[in-house]
């Protein structure tokens, strides 16, 4: 009877409304909403009502024309999508993500959105082809195991960002790194592009291991643009500065 009964309500939703389209400053995208992700929804509404990361989103925004932008940490696709829907500028956006959950939606989201931006599943890490666990909390509610969201495991490749750049021709001119925690293995990863000439700008949610993390973007020629700290976590713009682009 429980089968049949979510049988039927599946088929209700289906009929529902499931995407939003959003515009903020002069970007606009459109999302799935996934009825069952609180978190989700409750994203898209602060990204709709410019309340969520409005100084992210703002350096979002100011991206010119020809500027190429990689996305690590992208989740379900809300700032690849925004970045590369600009009418009047061309952003390439290239997002990645290990989360299996986030990253079905962040596909879904590409396609809703004309595969605008690229979107690869790697753990981005300081280099390729490890093969690492990854635990994760499936945010579902199972009262016969007593779990509130219970946990799950699974495996996936690293790739450090340098061998994909490499291998694809790409080089960056912005990067965001927002990875819980992981924030120096992504940047020893990508060794090259934080010395080339190109790459302009780097926007980090730092969440430990922030000496390392200022260290390692000194030592590559950058300062800080500015700097906002939130409950668990700080939100830093990294820019290149001239002595780093006289070096590079």
């Amino acid at each position: 009877m429980l089968l049949h009964i979510y049988h039927f309500f599946a088929r209700v939703f289906r009929v529902l409304p499931k995407t939003r389209k959003i515009r903020l400053h002069d970007m606009e995208a459109t999302f799935f909403v996934p009825i069952n992700n609180h978190y989700v929804c409750d994203d898209l509404v602060d990204i709709e009502q410019k309340t969520r990361e409005p100084e992210l989103y703002r350096w979002l925004q100011e991206m010119e024309d020809g500027s190429v932008f990689f996305d690590v940490g992208t989740s379900y696709g809300q700032e690849s999508a925004l970045a590369s829907s600009f009418r009047d500028r061309k952003v390439r956006v290239f997002g990645f993500d290990c989360s299996l959950y986030q990253s079905h939606f962040c596909a879904l989201n590409r396609t809703l959105n004309e595969d605008r931006y690229k979107f690869t599943f790697a753990a981005i890490s300081d280099r390729s082809g490890d093969l690492i666990t990854v635990a994760a909390n499936s945010d579902t509610h199972i009262a016969a195991l007593h779990k509130k969201n219970v946990p799950y495991e699974y495996e996936v490749m690293t790739l450090a960002l340098d061998d994909f750049a490499r291998a694809n021709a790409v080089m960056p001119s912005h990067l965001k790194i927002d990875v819980d925690g992981a924030e120096v293995g992504v940047l020893n990863g990508a060794r090259e592009i934080l010395a080339s000439a190109a790459i302009r700008e780097v926007f980090i949610e730092v969440d430990k291991d922030s000496k390392a993390i200022f260290d390692i973007m000194e030592s590559n020629g950058f300062d800080v643009s500015w700097k906002l700290q939130k409950t668990n976590n700080v939100d830093v713009l990294f820019s290149k500065s001239r002595r780093g682009e006289a070096t590079a």
